[in-house]
Order: C-alpha cells, then sequence, then structure tokens
C-alpha cells in the first residue's frame, strides 16, 4: 500500500501527463487547417515534424546524389523522375543548406489502403555557401500506407511543386 506522499507523486505524475497530452492534442489541432480530421493514431504535430526532418534529408541525399536514401524517402514514381534530374557526376558540388524550414498541413486523405498529406514548405535556404540566402515555398504531397508503422520515416515524397 502506498503513503500519502508516495501516491501524491503517483498522482501527481498521471496529472502532469495528462496536462502533457492535453497540450499535445491542442497543439494538433491548432496545426492541422479548420475541420481537417486525421484518423485515430495520426498526429499532426508528429506529421509535420517527420516532414520537416524528410525535407532536410532530402536536400541532403539530393546533394549528394545518394539513389539509397532518395529511393527510400520517394515513391517509385517520384524517385524515377528525380533521378533523371540529378546533376552530373562530373557536375561541381552542390550544398543546400536549410536555414530555416516551417511545414503547415494543408490537407489530409484517407484512402484506406494510403494516406495522403499535403504539407506546404517554407524557410530560407543557401544553395552555395557564397550565395546568399532565399527563402522558398513549396508544397509536397507525402504518402504512407497504414500498415507501416514500425518504419521510422513511413511518409515518402509522392509528388513536390515549387511555389516560390
Amino acid at each position: 500500500m502506498l503513503g500519502s506522499q508516495a501516491a501524491g507523486r503517483v498522482v501527481g505524475r498521471v496529472e502532469r501527463a495528462r496536462v502533457a497530452r492535453r497540450r499535445r492534442v491542442d497543439l494538433a489541432q491548432a496545426l492541422a487547417p479548420a475541420g481537417l480530421r486525421l484518423p485515430a493514431g495520426v498526429d499532426a504535430a508528429g506529421l509535420l515534424d517527420a516532414a520537416r526532418l524528410q525535407f532536410i534529408r532530402m536536400q541532403s541525399a539530393w546533394d549528394a546524389s545518394d539513389d539509397a536514401t532518395l529511393r527510400k524517402l520517394t515513391t517509385p514514381q517520384m524517385f524515377s523522375e528525380l533521378r533523371e534530374q540529378l546533376p552530373l557526376p562530373d557536375a561541381p558540388p552542390n550544398r543546400t543548406e536549410v536555414l530555416s524550414v516551417q511545414a503547415r498541413l494543408l490537407a489530409f486523405d484517407d484512402l484506406g489502403s494510403d494516406w495522403l498529406a499535403t504539407v506546404e514548405f517554407s524557410g530560407m535556404i543557401r544553395e552555395q555557401p557564397e550565395q546568399a540566402a532565399e527563402p522558398f515555398r513549396e508544397l509536397w504531397l507525402l504518402t504512407r500506407t497504414p500498415a507501416m508503422t514500425g518504419d521510422a520515416l513511413p511518409w515518402r515524397l509522392a509528388r513536390q511543386q515549387a511555389l516560390l
């Protein structure tokens, strides 16, 4: 049997966990557009964190012409398109520095066998060390098979459109 101090600590931990969970739900609702319904198990904040990380990894993989990483982060169709656009091996190396990146969830579709998330990215990047930073804005269509829950980055780029 717990003493009153120990019981108080347990109740305190449980209450802090509830408050943290409530804050995370409130944040996720604030990040999702009004009326956007996400399936159980999809957290808008977590999705956007993963999307920002994927954006940075994609830039790095592109600069390094890293086929393996690009293939892992994209759908087969998108990988084929990107592969055709990669710089030639003798081209001067590119080093994209992502100075800031924000992500905003614009839409989410549950197609049963797949989920589709439309994410708007914006921020500042520098393509070469001697160049000034420039703003960017892009739309990405990310896809995920709901059954792929064990994958660290299960969202894959299916389509990309530069807006700026």
